[in-house]
């Protein structure tokens, strides 16, 4: 027998059983992140980064462009001196690009790093409630979004990914992640402050 055809007699089996005193409950993944201040205090220090990016780039592209006019209304095409500025710009071009690509790289490091611990500190969280009300399973839920997707197959798509189907309230955690979740956050950030102020 197939490990496929095993898998599907066991679960064709299970279909309208339950686990005897298996409890479980359900978190709404992308509300506690988008409700935990954590996440909202590193998307304020991403965007003073992005900006900080772009005024340089900004910055880099005016000089390109001071360089290229320059170029066309004060040299004379063909002479040393105009293709010592059309090397200058060519570096200046290059310089831009690295710069985009290695401080692009540096920012999605950045946030990649901040999305993993937002997770971490969920999941601590997530099992501290779980220890506390005895639970065995808790799975990750999501609701389709009440605007409706343009297309068929966006649709589709969060029909598929829907992890839970149903569920009473009685079983949602999500509320007492994020009080818990912004309770210690909070005082960890107090608790940082009062040892800089020594």
């Amino acid at each position: 027998m197939t490990f496929v055809a095993l898998c599907l007699t066991v679960a064709a089996s299970l279909v309208g059983q339950s686990v005897e005193g298996v409890k479980v409950a359900v978190l709404n993944l992308p509300v506690v992140s988008e409700r935990y201040q954590r996440t909202h205090d590193l998307e304020g220090q991403f965007e003073v980064v992005r900006q900080r990016v772009n005024q340089q780039r900004s910055e880099m592209r005016e000089k390109i462009d001071r360089m290229g006019r320059s170029l066309q209304e004060e040299l004379k095409p063909g002479s040393d001196a105009f293709r010592s500025r059309q090397r200058e710009i060519a570096v200046a071009e290059a310089e831009l690009r690295w710069f985009e690509d290695s401080e692009g790289q540096k920012v999605e490091q950045g946030l990649a790093q901040s999305l993993q611990l937002i997770y971490s500190d969920i999941i601590v969280i997530v099992a501290e409630i779980a220890k506390e009300k005895n639970l065995d399973i808790v799975v990750a839920s999501d609701e389709i979004p009440e605007a409706v997707p343009d297309s068929a197959a966006q649709v589709r798509q969060h029909i598929l990914l829907q992890k839970v189907v149903y569920w009473t309230p009685r079983v949602d955690i999500t509320d007492a992640v994020v009080a818990r979740l912004n309770a210690s956050y909070d005082a960890k950030k107090a608790a940082a402050g009062a040892g800089s102020d020594e």
